[in-house]
C-alpha cells in the first residue's frame, strides 16, 4: 500500500525533517511510528496523507506516486484516507453528527445513506448517544473518538493518526487504541505516530522508530533477523 524509497523532506529554511526514509507498509498492517518530539513522525504522516510532498525520493500510495499527482487526483486519493489530527480540527458550531458527516458531504453523499453511515461510525467509537451534542460538551477522550468517527465514516482503506492518545489518561488511551485495533482486525491499514512507546508493545503491531529524521529500529526487520 505505501512504499517510501529514500524519501527526504527539506523545508525552505534548510531543515531536513526526513533524511532518506526507505520502508514498505503492506495492506492491512498496523504500524506505530515512535520517537522523540522533532524526530520526523508528523512530517512522515503528512507525506503519507498527501498533505505535503517529499523534497526527494519516491513515495507511492496505492501504486500512485504522490509527487506526480495533480490536485484532482490527489484529492481523490485523500478520499480513501482517514486522518486523525493532533489538534482535532473540529467545527464547534456544528453537532457531533454534523462533524462526522463532513467527509461524506465532500464526496457528495447525502440523505439516508449519509445518516446511516454517520450512525454506524459514532456507534463504533461509543458516541451514538451524543450524536446531537455539541463538541464543546465532550471530554478530551470523546473529542478524540469524534475525530476517529469522522476519519472512518467514509470507509477508508488507510487510517493515519498523529499522536491520538497524546493528551489522554491511560485508561482512555487504551480505549482509543482498542478502537484502532478493531479497524485493523477489519482489514484497514492503520498508521499511528506516538512519542509514548509505553502505550504499545510488539504484539500491538509493527513498531518503527524515528531518530532525527532517520529510521531507527523496526520490529518487523528485527523479527526477520531473529528468524534467520
Amino acid at each position: 500500500m505505501i512504499t517510501l524509497d529514500a524519501v527526504v523532506k527539506r523545508y525552505p529554511d534548510g531543515h531536513e525533517a526526513l533524511r532518506g526514509i526507505t520502508l514498505d507498509i503492506e495492506d492491512g498492517e498496523m504500524v506505530f511510528f515512535t520517537g522523540r518530539s522533532g524526530a520526523g513522525k508528523s512530517t512522515l504522516l503528512r507525506l503519507m496523507a498527501g498533505i505535503d510532498r517529499p523534497t526527494g525520493g519516491t513515495l507511492m500510495i496505492n501504486h500512485q506516486e504522490i509527487s506526480r499527482l495533480g490536485s484532482t487526483a490527489l484529492a481523490r486519493l485523500r478520499c480513501n484516507i482517514g486522518l486523525v489530527f493532533q489538534d482535532h480540527k473540529l467545527l464547534f458550531d456544528r453537532s457531533v453528527e454534523e462533524n462526522t458527516a463532513l467527509p461524506l458531504q465532500i464526496v457528495g453523499l447525502y440523505g439516508k445513506e449519509l445518516q446511516r453511515r454517520v450512525s454506524v461510525a459514532l456507534e463504533k467509537v461509543g458516541l451514538g448517544a451524543q450524536a446531537k451534542a455539541s463538541p464543546v460538551t465532550l471530554s478530551g477522550g470523546e473529542l478524540q473518538s469524534l475525530c476517529i468517527a469522522r476519519a472512518i465514516v467514509n470507509r477508508p482503506s488507510l487510517v493515519i493518526a498523529d499522536e491520538p492518545t497524546g493528551h489522554l489518561d491511560p485508561e482512555y488511551a487504551n480505549t482509543i487504541l482498542d478502537i484502532f485495533h478493531s479497524f485493523h482486525r477489519a482489514g484497514v491499514t492503520v498508521v499511528i505516530a506516538t512519542h509514548d512507546a509505553s502505550t504499545i508493545s510488539p504484539v500491538s503491531g509493527r513498531i518503527v522508530q524515528l531518530e532525527d529524521g532517520r529510521l531507527g529500529g523496526d520490529s518487523e526487520s528485527e523479527a526477520s533477523e531473529f528468524a534467520t
